[in-house]
């Protein structure tokens, strides 16, 4: 059901008058698993207040997006969305430039918005974030544990053969803004990427990359150890740059809720330049 408020009143008080029928704690389990939505933003406290105007909707939350930041999932504990290309996920630095931290922490108007993982300025995708201290610790425990699915989309110079298995290294960052294989067993990080080929063209591949680790810029090094660095990819060895952009998409990404236990499964489209 979809209402636009007539006078200032608390969420829950408001919900009574649009469902007379309902108990009260059926009203707050419906605010509690984010059913409620006010103005397209889930409503998590039921002593908030909704203002005359303001448009309160009970059912399946419809994504939205905030300051061109697409949101592809919310609850009261976590948000993800669909970063674009050329976007900061967090601030590098004090100069204020946009991220998208900075911009759902202004939308919310709270620091308590925390970046649970991140994907480079120049990749495009899927992006996770908690709302609180406990959403954070439990997100975190998932990516140290690897116990998620974090699926990219990336296009490669030349074509890769065999068309499927996997690239294991050990990853030593080397400065803040390159990273490199090692051989030295006592060096660096384990690194697993699970590559399979989705199609391939004449001078480039289209591949589907899975993580078993998630260490920083670990694809991007992967492909360019394998001698396919990813197109568009200047500082990995790309010699070519026909889309115009980083040729990397975090496609999908996928896990257990560590509050609710309800599995999440969040997608993010193929870039309409990658079908090309």
């Amino acid at each position: 059901m979809k209402k636009e408020i007539e006078q200032d009143l608390p969420l829950l008080d408001a919900l009574e008058q649009l469902y007379p029928d309902s108990s009260k704690r059926t009203l707050r389990t419906w605010i509690k698993v984010g059913k409620v939505t006010v103005d397209g933003i889930v409503a998590t406290r039921a002593n908030d207040i909704v203002k005359a105007g303001q448009e309160l909707v009970v059912g399946k939350a419809t994504p939205g997006s905030v300051h061109g930041l697409k949101i592809l999932y919310e609850d009261p504990h976590l948000v993800i969305v669909d970063k674009p290309m050329g976007l900061l996920s967090v601030p590098l630095d004090r100069e204020g430039a946009p991220n998208a931290l900075k911009i759902l922490r202004e939308h919310y108007h709270t620091n308590s918005i925390f970046a649970v993982h991140r994907i480079d300025r120049k990749t495009s995708g899927v992006l996770a974030f908690a709302k609180g201290d406990e959403m954070r610790a439990g997100m975190d425990k998932l990516f140290k544990d690897h116990d998620l699915t974090r699926e990219y989309l990336a296009i490669v110079e030349g074509n890769v053969f065999p068309e499927k298995g996997t690239w294991h290294s050990r990853l030593v960052e080397r400065s803040p803004f390159e990273v490199v294989a090692t051989t030295d067993p006592e060096k660096g990080r384990d690194a697993i990427t699970h590559y399979e080929v989705v199609r391939n063209s004449p001078h480039v591949s289209f591949l589907k990359l899975t993580l078993e680790t998630g260490r920083k810029h670990q694809i991007r090094v992967h492909c360019k150890e394998a001698g396919h660095p990813i197109v568009g990819d200047k500082r990995y060895g790309s010699t070519i740059n026909p889309y115009k952009r980083l040729c990397l998409h975090a496609h999908r990404l996928a896990f257990i809720h560590p509050i609710t236990g309800k599995p999440i499964d969040v997608s993010s489209k193929t870039p309409k330049s990658f079908e090309s």
